[in-house]
Formats: C-alpha cells, sequence, structure tokens
C-alpha cells in the first residue's frame, strides 16, 4: 500500500489539465477499491482527495 500511496502523491502532482485531474479522481478511486480493507486507507485516501482538490484549483487558477 505504501507503493501504490506514493505513486497516487506523484500522479496527483503531475497534474496539469483537467483531463489529468480526472484521471488521478479515478486513481484515488481505485486505490480505495484495492485497499480498501486494509487500517488507515481511509485517512490515506482522504489526504489524497484533499492533495487533488487543491491540485485541481491550482490547474483552474493557471488556466484563467
Amino acid at each position: 500500500m505504501k507503493k501504490a500511496y506514493i505513486k497516487a502523491l506523484k500522479v496527483v502532482r503531475s497534474c496539469n489539465n483537467s483531463a489529468q485531474i480526472t484521471g488521478a479522481y479515478n486513481f484515488i478511486y481505485n486505490f480505495r477499491i484495492l485497499f480498501g480493507r486494509l487500517r488507515g486507507c481511509n485517512e490515506l485516501t482522504q489526504k489524497l482527495m484533499e492533495k487533488c482538490a487543491i491540485q485541481r484549483k491550482i490547474v483552474e487558477n493557471k488556466h484563467d
């Protein structure tokens, strides 16, 4: 799970447009489905969602 979380962080940080943000949300969804039964997954998923929302705002502000 640790490797997948680190990969998800890299995916979120690398987003430069809306399509990539959508892909990052899908990656996070798959992360939650795959590791949902493990302890700590809900907290990590929440952190990823927050980081993705912040990145989405950054991307939107760049294109305005």
